[in-house]
């Protein structure tokens, strides 16, 4: 059996948002998206950490036959904005049908790749993961790569068990030992069982899946560090969705589709993201059994062997710290609600009139993380330019509430996770995001209520299309400030509004519409 986090909680909690340094990690991401929702987590989490400067997603295979798996995986990648990183997806027989056991691996891929944009639709449309991710590590530096291992083991196996190609001379125990720095395997029954096939046939029969564990870990290099991560169960992410963004987003959909609105679920696969990126250390958690090492059997079975430190390349992932549980909750709930897009440096958009802050006592937050300290502090009183200075000097603030006070300044209280539809509207405050574009989920703006309709005739839309379509008629349209978007469930497309001098806080709150307020009216 597997000896887990044989060690006593220790240590202070970390920040809140990792301390960006260095060259992002670059990320190869093995998925079986589909059974399960904690894949597309995962894969959201991992584009918000590019987002961050964090990562570098370099390709993403999908590890099942199923051959809409992949497509689901599109649909994730084209609303970050990424269709330029490789896909590639497991060709053979191991879960093709995706309702062949007691389970289904289509809870949420059909609504995705029918009802979201996407350029690859199925896995006919890309290459095997296996030559993917070959060409891929071949281009990259030596020891350079960390590989999310979170889906079943078939593209790992079929990886390590790789000849040279045309991509590099190497075989693929060579390959891995020279690009592959770290894998961190989403371990246990599910994955390194098929599915755990013996036991339970969530996904049929295990042809050409049978074994395919004990092939990758039993011979994975030794000089590629491996990380076996078993946790999450306790950790749940997700709920955030329903409230923290608009339709339109996938990733929402997705968590709808298996869990209802406003449900989480369990993080296996987000945490085995973290670790690949930010380190066990960065994901409150910490490496225990340093040199023993993991023997797998043929049905995925696993039985760790002690060993003395130095002896083998191999760890296991525990948590640490107080209350971690809820601290990787937190972080991966704040990373999922991230708008696509880095944050910017020289681009603010103000939101005249919202107070945006967080708990007071037992009195829950209004939509923010308070970054001061003590929590309801400000930093200061100074120039709007020197407080957002300030904002950008902290690690992980994402915006500011400002208050006026006397000679022209501005009290200033630095804020992260800002939701503008749970902040107070109204105020003599004023909130500035890092963003060229501020969502604010539920504000319907029109004529009366907040904004001036461009569209002819007014109360007209300007046409059925995405988001990120929306704001750019929106830029090409002279004192155009924002946009007003409909959008329904099962839907990446929505009516499209334009509007001028937007003022949310006097647009209507808790409607079906989401505005998107540009930093400034385009010319």
């Amino acid at each position: 059996v597997m000896a887990r986090c044989a060690v006593p909680w220790a240590g202070a909690a970390l920040s809140l948002v990792a301390l960006v340094t260095g060259e992002p990690t670059k990320l190869i991401i093995d998925t079986d998206a589909g059974f399960d929702v904690d894949d597309v987590g995962a894969v959201c989490i991992a584009n918000a950490l590019q987002d961050n400067g964090e990562a570098e997603i370099v390709a993403v295979g999908h590890t099942n036959g199923y051959i809409k798996g992949i497509g689901a995986v599109s649909t994730l990648m084209h609303y970050y904005g990424r269709d330029d990183v490789p896909l590639g997806a497991y060709k053979g027989p191991w879960a093709r049908d995706p309702n062949a056991g007691k389970g289904t691996a289509d809870r949420y891929v059909s609504d995705l790749v029918a009802n979201y944009p996407s350029p690859i639709k199925n896995s006919s449309q890309v290459p095997s993961a296996v030559a993917v991710y070959r060409r891929v590590l071949a281009a990259q530096p030596d020891r350079s790569v960390a590989i999310a291992a979170i889906g079943i083991t078939t593209n790992m196996r079929d990886l390590m068990l790789s000849g040279p190609d045309a991509s590099s001379p190497l075989n693929g125990s060579a390959l891995i030992a020279q690009k592959v720095k770290v894998i961190v395997w989403m371990d246990m029954m599910y994955n390194f069982g098929c599915a755990q096939h013996d036991s339970d046939d969530w996904l049929g029969p295990d042809t050409d899946c049978r074994g395919s564990a004990q092939a990758a870990v039993m011979h994975w290099p030794s000089a590629t560090k491996q990380i076996f991560s078993p946790l999450g169960g306790d950790v749940l992410h997700g709920s955030w969705l329903t409230g923290g963004v608009g339709h339109g987003n996938p990733c929402r959909q997705a968590f709808e589709d298996w869990l209802g609105p406003g449900n989480g679920r369990s993080s296996w696969d987000p945490i085995a993201v973290l670790i690949a990126v930010r380190g066990a250390a960065g994901v409150h958690c910490t490496e225990v059994n340093q040199g023993g090492h993991n023997v797998v059997d043929e049905a995925g079975k696993e039985t760790w062997i002690p060993g003395q430190p130095g002896q083998s390349n191999q760890s296991q992932a525990c948590y640490t710290g107080a209350n971690p549980q809820a601290a990787i909750s937190f972080e991966l709930n704040e990373l999922l609600i991230k708008p696509p897009g880095p944050w910017n440096t020289t681009v603010w958009t103000a939101i005249q009139g919202e107070n945006c802050y967080g708990p007071r006592g037992t009195a829950p937050a209004h939509g923010a993380t308070d970054l001061e300290n003590p929590p309801a502090s400000s930093c200061g009183e100074m120039t709007l330019a020197d407080c957002q200075q300030k904002c950008l000097d902290l690690p992980g603030c994402q915006a500011v509430t400002v208050q006026p006070v006397a000679g022209g300044k501005v009290a200033c209280f630095r804020k992260a996770d800002v939701v503008l539809e749970h902040c107070d509207s109204g105020t003599s405050f004023d909130t500035y995001v890092r963003r060229e574009w501020a969502f604010a989920g539920g504000f319907n703006c029109y004529p009366g209520h907040g904004g001036d309709d461009l569209e002819t005739p007014p109360a007209s839309d300007c046409g059925i299309m995405t988001v990120r379509e929306c704001q750019s008629k929106c830029a090409s349209t002279p004192k155009c400030s924002g946009v007003t978007w409909l959008g329904e469930d099962h839907s990446g497309v929505g009516k499209c509004y334009r509007k001028a001098n937007l003022v949310p806080a006097k647009c209507d709150h808790g409607t079906t519409f989401d505005t998107y307020i540009a930093a400034s009216p385009f010319q």
